[in-house]
């Protein structure tokens, strides 16, 4: 090739890599007057090799935690929209070994819950419902009288959980939203509180909504969706899933923390309250769609994010959105829990700083981003994270959180444990292999070739026995595990389970 057409080349290669660097130094120094927000990021003159750094720290942190078992996932951190970190650990199916890519999809859980929120409103827009309508407008034989739309989107209806009756009326393999409507109406289960008397996270109040949303739209609660928000968005790995559906090329399946999968059951039918599975980078998209005004405006937008409860705790709860506020900073955020998947869709809007977990094997853990967000910000919010996620019913059990502790003790010591692996941000591989430093706690190993280690605390009404059965492992095992002489157990114990 001649010298100057390589010369050019060259030329223009380092001209676009200028134009990115500048594009995304613009995009951290933002300010209010472009619809983002200035506040806390780190904007100093070393405001990329600071976030650098927080990134190799970040990526030390999962990996960590990824080979002591503890994650299998895809992480997103996003600054104004822009990625500045993305990456995949694990398994989608461990039965045929496919491995995580960034296009897999996940089940988003109750972080579907502001999809149905976003459907409402913008029917609201349009005029074709009413924020404070009465449900009975739209089911007149409905027999919770007073329970309005605003009551549904804020969880304070008093309606009883569906997750709590729905086995008692139901013979089917699957109900739909229709089938619950119908139920209430004919069955009349009863109500736990009066409507707009107190807060009561409760799955009933959106699978309501995604009903009305097909009640007023003519369609099915999935094709609404997909015409009025996730093609709009260019959303297109985002669907609202059914499990009479195929499955679909890069969706996961949701594990125990000792890779049991989970099977769909009787619930799974019922959109709204969960059922969107997405991916970490058009759950972005979706992000940007507030900042950007795209599918709502302004002043709807603002009224999703006030809470309804006014609580003194800076914790709250709006039209879809969980809120927290600490000092001058806002986070907008709503996780979600189904089926072994936990998720984690976390906004600081005074930043516009995003972080986005997908983990499709079960592990509280990942709800406490508290050292991430430390090198994230400059100035760390204090919010509180013990607000992790409120499980659907039919996912209670497991207690893992001592196992968690141990982890996070783990994989955000102060130095990091170092890795024998250089970090990449943006698009580093999966890591299976590389050895990890973790001889301070040699029986939490990868999960792939040691048992994993859970812990259970005895609840009212626990015997050995019947955790056993919980557990599928013997009474001789718990008894060898814990140092148990006798089958005594007391209320509160904490219990080790090896699978």
């Amino acid at each position: 090739m001649d010298s100057n057409i390589i010369l050019v080349v060259m030329r223009v290669k380092l001209l676009v890599s200028l134009i990115w660097v500048l594009l995304l130094t613009c995009s951290l120094k933002a300010t209010e007057s472009d619809g983002n927000f200035s506040g806390n990021i780190i904007q100093d003159d070393s405001s990329m090799m600071a976030l650098q750094n927080a990134i190799q720290q970040i990526d030390k942190i999962y990996t960590s935690k990824h080979h002591a078992g503890a994650f299998n996932g895809n992480i997103l951190i996003a600054k104004k929209g822009v990625p500045v970190y993305k990456k995949s650990f694990g398994y989608a199916n461990k039965a045929t070994g496919e491995r995580l890519t960034i296009e897999s999809t996940f089940q988003l859980a109750s972080t579907s819950k502001p999809f149905t929120a976003a459907a409402i409103l913008i029917l609201i827009e349009r005029g074709k419902i009413g924020l404070d309508d009465m449900v009975q407008k739209y089911y007149p034989q409905f027999p919770y009288y007073g329970v309005t739309v605003r009551h549904l989107l804020c969880h304070r209806s008093g309606l009883p959980d569906y997750l709590n009756f729905a086995k008692l009326y139901s013979k089917s393999t699957y109900i739909d939203n229709q089938d619950l409507v119908d139920m209430m109406i004919a069955r009349k289960p009863k109500a736990l509180a009066k409507p707009n008397i107190v807060f009561k996270y409760n799955n009933t109040n959106y699978a309501l909504l995604a009903a009305l949303v097909e009640k007023v739209s003519g369609q099915s609660f999935a094709t609404f969706c997909e015409e009025n928000i996730f093609e709009p968005l260019g959303m297109y790995n985002t669907w609202v899933w059914h499990p009479t559906q195929a499955h679909r090329k890069g969706q996961t399946y949701g594990y125990s923390a000792s890779w049991v999968p989970r099977k769909p059951d009787l619930f799974d039918g019922v959109a709204g309250d969960k059922g969107v599975y997405s991916t970490v980078e058009d759950l972005l998209k979706w992000d940007q769609s507030w900042y950007n005004q795209t599918l709502l405006k302004s002043s709807t937008i603002q009224m999703a994010y006030e809470g309804q409860t006014k609580s003194p705790s800076g914790k709250d709860y709006g039209l879809g959105w969980r809120t927290n506020t600490s000092g001058n900073q806002k986070m907008i955020y709503h996780n979600g829990w189904w089926h072994n998947y936990n998720i984690v869709f976390k906004r600081f809007i005074n930043d516009s700083t995003t972080i986005i977990i997908f983990s499709n094997r079960y592990n509280q853990s990942i709800y406490n981003t508290t050292a991430l967000e430390a090198l994230l910000f400059k100035n760390k919010p204090t919010f509180d994270e013990s607000d992790s996620e409120e499980p659907l019913m039919a996912d209670a059990g497991v207690d893992n959180s001592r196992n968690a502790t141990i982890i996070d003790a783990l994989a955000t010591h102060n130095p990091p444990y170092t890795l024998p692996i250089a970090p990449q941000p943006f698009t580093s591989p999966v890591i299976i292999n590389a050895p990890v430093t973790v001889s301070q706690q040699p029986s939490l190993r990868d999960a792939d070739n040691m048992p994993t280690i859970m812990y259970y605390i005895v609840k009212k009404g626990d015997t050995l026995f019947n955790i056993s059965k919980k557990f599928d492992v013997s009474v001789e095992l718990l008894k060898k595990w814990n140092k148990l002489s006798n089958v005594d157990i007391k209320l509160g114990q904490q219990l080790m389970i090896r699978k």
